[in-house]
């Protein structure tokens, strides 16, 4: 609860020095943030399996990885100190009730799937390399395995008959005579139709259905399904989750360039107003939940105001703000979590009540006049955010919006800055 005293504590000092203090605080967050990340350890229930096949209980470091691990850290307490196995030393690990991996001595095949990197010509290129595979399903005929490295991700498939899993093949290539063609060798699909009659799986005969079988674990899980008379298992842990809050939003509006309202002596008033904001997370890898993919909308208004001695500015803004961001758990527990994250905002934007009062030298008065600063309807800024998630369900955050440019004047510029305190309330299970 200590964490939410600071925040509450942050939110209250806003009105003083709200710019420079918050910055820094923001800054100070996101400084930190890696570094609780590089301490915080994941051990979940599991086991290893030893060369000499013993099988050791205890608690495995579940960590989120876009490539298949080449170790694994095991504890037999949580008070123990951990020891880690590298792929020489462990046949086989499982976290319990999530992911299981399987070593193996297997062909890799090293062709690109890039478009940018695709060979011309068909690259049948591999390497021979002892590897955890990750185990997708096993059955009473088969079973499927996952394997990514900084290349790609294959799919491996093994019957009961067989020693080592072989690799499903697919390869994406260029006509050597037309390199601007690209050709798709589907190569796994003859090798599913294989499988399927090796076991007199009825079906096998619809070669249209076969050739619909895309190389996604997805589908690959359905054949699998299928070959081991299996019903489809469907995860407990939702893969994403929406959210909905609302906060206050920090604004200020300041020229810069050759204009009279960028002198030092210009002054612009700070607005206060409220915003609110929905949104769609996605999840990396749902059963640890770090890595986050974070679609938001948001509503949010401004109230401004510039003036020097015999001048001024007034302008409200309202936009519609859409922002996709990526955000990551740097400390990751039920009851508390602490996140990151950067973004970039598409800013719809309508203006009202734009006038400037512009001193007459002749008739010695401020005359105001109507929309004579034209502000630009749509443009991008940029933002970071820092926040706690308690107890899974409420969000609190802080973003820093960095100052973008409303106008598309060459000599001198309207620029916004922004300030974002926010309450999400988070629905799902993560």
């Amino acid at each position: 609860m200590k964490i939410g005293y600071v925040w509450l504590e942050l939110f209250l000092s806003l009105r003083k020095n709200q710019n420079n203090y918050m910055k820094r605080s923001l800054l100070a967050l996101l400084w930190v943030l890696p570094f609780l990340s590089i301490a915080q350890s994941n051990f979940q229930k599991g086991y290893v399996v030893t060369n000499s096949k013993d099988t050791l209980r205890g608690y495995i470091d579940y960590k989120e990885s876009a490539f298949n691990p080449s170790s694994v850290k095991f504890k037999n307490n949580f008070e123990s100190k951990p020891r880690t196995f590298t792929v020489e030393e462990c046949a086989a690990y499982a976290i319990d009730s999530l992911e299981k991996y399987e070593r193996y001595v297997i062909s890799v095949s090293t062709s690109r799937v890039e478009l940018s990197n695709l060979s011309a010509g068909r690259d049948s290129s591999f390497r021979i390399d002892t590897v955890f595979l990750k185990v997708l399903n096993r059955g009473k005929n088969i079973a499927l395995f996952s394997y990514k490295d900084d290349i790609k991700k294959r799919f491996y498939i093994m019957d009961k008959n067989e020693v080592k899993p072989v690799e499903l093949i697919r390869n994406l290539y260029l006509k050597p005579e037309q390199t601007g063609n690209m050709l798709t060798e589907n190569k796994y699909v003859g090798q599913i139709q294989g499988k399927m009659r090796l076991f007199n799986i009825e079906g096998v005969s619809d070669e249209r259905k076969l050739l619909l079988i895309k190389y996604t674990e997805k589908d690959l899980l359905n054949v699998a399904y299928k070959i081991n008379d299996q019903q489809p298992v469907k995860s407990k842990i939702s893969s994403n989750r929406f959210f909905a809050g609302a906060g206050l939003s920090i604004n200020k509006a300041q020229y810069t360039g050759g204009n009279p309202f960028a002198r030092a002596d210009a002054q612009s008033k700070t607005s206060y107003t409220p915003l609110i904001t929905a949104g769609i997370d996605l999840f990396a890898n749902p059963l640890i939940g770090k890595l986050i993919y974070r679609a938001e909308i948001s509503l949010v208004s401004s109230k401004n105001e510039i003036k020097t001695q015999f001048e001024s500015h007034v302008f409200n803004q309202l936009s519609a703000v859409i922002t996709p961001q990526i955000i990551y758990n740097f400390y990751n527990s039920d009851r508390v979590k602490i996140f990151g994250g950067a973004g970039l905002s598409l800013n719809f934007s309508s203006y009202s009540n734009n006038e400037s009062g512009i001193y007459n030298d002749i008739k010695k008065r401020v005359e105001y006049v109507k929309n004579k600063v034209a502000f630009q309807s749509f443009n991008f800024s940029y933002q970071g955010t820092a926040g706690v998630v308690l107890n899974k369900k409420v969000e609190i955050s802080l973003t820093y919006v960095v100052p973008t440019a409303i106008t598309d004047y060459i000599y001198y510029s309207v620029v916004m800055h922004r300030y974002k305190v926010g309450v999400n309330y988070l629905f799902g299970k993560h």
